[in-house]
């Protein structure tokens, strides 16, 4: 049996995934750390990085809890442009088209590029360590440290 395709002459952007979210209500977004709110807003979608892998979260999303990793946050707007973070840990919770996330650490990515000269110190202290840890327990700490470094160098880079 062939597969049956959706008619590109319906589709503006010629991708099925864009033209649903975009006849979709926005999500409404928010993100934030202890230490202050770093996003509140409308979102044509939101990419997190999970223990499981990157989730990506679309309007009309099925409601879930998910605790989240080390890696970048990316929260879309409906003008194609982006609003990312580096976070660490925290948790995702999405009901109906409301999404909140709660970080652990998080960083913008304007602090990141201010910082990058001390995250790169930063990771080169950590992979040091990482050739002689003295447990089990420092080696799994430094490899998240090293994660979490190279996450706020990519966002720095971006």
């Amino acid at each position: 049996m062939a597969q049956k395709s959706h008619p590109t002459s319906s589709l503006h952007t010629q991708n099925v995934a864009d033209e649903l979210a975009t006849m979709q209500p926005p999500l409404q977004v928010v993100v934030v750390s202890p230490a202050r709110p770093l996003h509140e807003g409308a979102a044509s979608y939101l990419q997190v990085k999970t223990p499981q892998g990157q989730l990506g979260i679309w309007p009309r999303h099925t409601d879930l809890v998910s605790g989240l990793g080390i890696g970048l946050i990316r929260v879309g707007n409906a003008k194609g442009g982006e609003e990312r973070f580096a976070a660490w840990g925290g948790f995702l919770k999405v009901t109906g088209n409301k999404v909140t996330v709660l970080v652990d650490q998080a960083v913008r990515e304007s602090e990141a590029k201010e910082q990058e000269p001390a995250i790169r110190k930063e990771l080169e202290t950590v992979l040091a360590q990482l050739r002689h840890p003295a447990s089990d327990a420092q080696f799994e700490e430094l490899l998240d440290q090293r994660l979490w470094c190279q996450s706020r160098l990519r966002l720095a880079g971006m």
